[in-house]
């Protein structure tokens, strides 16, 4: 059965973004600058998170071009910054939400982890995104 790549789920991207960014950034701070190969979960959700770039009219100058550049460029900015707005509900985040933590070396966040897990699951809010910037100020475990 064929995926149609039109119709990305932001939620999974996200998730395999997190589990790759683990790993990925412990063999980093093991002593690996660029730490390759990369885990397949992370070029899987970076490679979804270019289409999904492209096919939302993001402009190639502001996609990530690397993993090491989205890593520094869009991992440790708050999901709601991203240059791409992604169709996630807005009760699944709290302001100010990122994947690392720019303020303790790129640390995965403990949003990172959940996700990850598959512990961050949305309560349903019709209508309410983060692409519409309207984010709930309230942590959801």
């Amino acid at each position: 059965m064929a995926t149609d790549p039109t119709k990305l789920d932001d939620l999974e991207m996200l998730s395999l973004l997190a589990h790759g960014l683990i790993p990925y950034m412990e063999r980093v701070a093991a002593g690996g600058k660029d730490s390759f190969p990369y885990p397949d979960d992370l070029l899987r959700g970076f490679n979804q998170l270019l289409l999904t770039c492209a096919l939302r009219d993001v402009p190639k100058v502001q996609r990530p071009t690397s993993i090491s550049g989205f890593v520094t460029n869009w991992a440790i900015l708050p999901l709601a910054e991203w240059r791409v707005k992604l169709d996630i509900p807005a009760d699944m985040l709290i302001v100010g939400d990122h994947l690392l933590d720019p303020d303790y070396d790129g640390k995965p966040t403990a949003l990172c982890r959940k996700i990850s897990r598959g512990e961050v699951m949305p309560l349903t809010v019709k209508g309410a995104t983060i692409a519409d910037k309207t984010v709930n100020p309230k942590v959801i475990a």
